[in-house]
């Protein structure tokens, strides 16, 4: 994972720039609003972010594990 690069950027407001494998993604406040409108539209969006966080989760426990 080491092409993973997650950093704040300073804009005055809250912000986050995500870099993988040399492309970036700015998530901002109003990102962030408009994904999170878009959850509460549609709901399979909803259950795609939750398997997500879960998936997510499980895949850090894990690292956690093969730390140790």
């Amino acid at each position: 994972m080491e092409d993973w690069d997650i950093s704040d950027v300073n804009t005055g407001s809250a912000s986050e720039m995500l870099t993988v494998d040399g492309m970036s993604y700015s998530f901002g406040e109003l990102e962030f609003e408009t994904e999170q409108k878009l959850r509460e539209k549609y709901p399979a969006l909803q259950d795609a972010w939750d398997h997500y966080n879960n998936v997510k989760k499980m895949c850090e426990a894990k690292e956690q594990e093969d730390e140790v």
